[in-house]
């Protein structure tokens, strides 16, 4: 609460005709409703998830969640648009499977680019994405898209490509590049290991959901954010590749249903996400 207290109050020094107030909105805006209840694939596959912190948000607490800036919610928008501009092909060419939504009367159609089934239009109607559980396991994640008709059933995984994508994921290949985005996105050669795992968290949900009719692939699709060049990457499904993400999920459910706080296993002194949080003893320590 303080850092968003401070970020708001730097907000409002700042002197602009309007930049300053778009900040002062965005912090004020409440932050989205993703759900805290469940493991998410985007967050177990790091390598520094912390199984102690899962605990204590599938035991009931709350995130420790910090409103983004400006800058970085101009990030988060460009990827949104980026997905939205592909989800809208797959739609047009009637390949997209998935849940929609009727934008005219907000009821829900499950297929492929289908019509409203309350008004039968097409023009109204807007992705939802593909929702992959696992009850048991108590995770969920949404896949960018199904698509079918297009040779064998495939998930897809959009992902726009940036200079800060690369100095996390692969800084070797924009330092090789002298920081030239073109020439990097080039050099690209296979998708970045967190979105393989990602990749690969879906196709298992999708098989435990869907059994033999899910699909046996997945293709990412990257974009480069300064020329929108594009490249795509085809994965077969191959469970050993996350397998110990899903035996570490196990663990964790295990602890909530025995009601007994797991150690950090990022680190013997807690790391950053569990240190974080202030009243342990509330919820087991």
């Amino acid at each position: 609460m303080a850092t968003e207290l401070k970020k708001f109050l730097d907000a409002k020094k700042t002197t602009t005709r309007l930049l300053g107030d778009v900040e002062r909105y965005l912090m004020r805006r409440p932050l989205d409703d993703r759900r805290q209840d469940v493991l998410h694939p985007s967050e177990i596959i790091k390598p520094d998830w912390c199984h102690r912190y899962s605990y204590h948000l599938l035991t009931g607490g709350e995130a420790n969640r910090n409103k983004p800036n400006l800058r970085l919610q101009n990030i988060f928008d460009e990827g949104h648009y980026i997905h939205a501009k592909w989800q809208s092909r797959f739609q047009e060419m009637n390949v997209l499977y998935g849940k929609f939504e009727c934008l005219a009367c907000q009821v829900m159609t499950i297929g492929i680019s289908p019509a409203c089934k309350e008004c039968n239009r097409k023009d109204v109607m807007e992705y939802r994405e593909v929702t992959l559980v696992d009850d048991n396991l108590r995770i969920a994640g949404h896949t960018d898209g199904w698509i079918k008709d297009i040779g064998d059933d495939c998930l897809i995984e959009i992902k726009s490509i940036g200079a800060g994508t690369l100095r996390f994921e692969a800084p070797d290949i924009l330092a090789d590049a002298g920081g030239d985005m073109t020439k990097a996105f080039n050099n690209i050669r296979r998708p970045f290991r967190s979105h393989l795992l990602q990749g690969q968290m879906y196709l298992e949900l999708a098989h435990r959901m869907y059994g033999a009719e899910a699909p046996k692939e997945i293709v990412f699709l990257y974009e480069n954010k300064a020329d929108q060049a594009t490249k795509e990457f085809t994965v077969k499904a191959d469970y050993e590749i996350v397998e110990r993400i899903f035996f570490s999920a196990s663990k964790v459910i295990a602890a909530v249903k025995a009601k007994k706080m797991p150690e950090c296993n990022v680190s013997s002194d807690g790391c950053n996400s569990c240190n974080s949080l202030v009243d342990l003893e509330e919820w087991g320590a």
